[in-house]
């Protein structure tokens, strides 16, 4: 279950990844963009930062230039990841807690 787990999650945030780099429209095959994005987790918890925040963001941008795009769509992919992984499962939580608040449980 933790070998599952562990290679259904890269897969599931690789996917992410490929799926937008296709959004914005990058010319790149996705094998070569899920591969960037499998160097630059494993090359990002290497340095020590919380949740790899920062140091992800900056290696998968320069593994993603490296795969032959452009320094702005790269950019704009770590962005959409971000958003798609880290930011967007926060609304649930921000909306339960309101919910919470309202009805003084909290």
């Amino acid at each position: 279950a933790l070998w599952g787990g562990a290679l259904g999650s890269a897969a599931l945030h690789s996917a992410v990844v490929v799926a937008v780099t296709q959004a914005i429209g990058l010319p790149l095959p996705p094998a070569r963009v899920a591969l960037a994005f499998l160097a630059a987790s494993s090359a990002a918890v290497l340095l020590p930062t919380p949740g790899v925040l920062g140091s992800l963001d900056a290696a998968l941008a320069l593994a993603l230039t490296l795969a032959g795009a452009p320094v702005g769509a790269a950019a704009s992919t770590v962005l959409g990841y971000r958003l798609l992984t880290s930011w967007l499962p926060l609304v649930p939580g921000l909306v339960t807690l309101g919910i919470l608040v309202r009805r003084r449980v909290l």
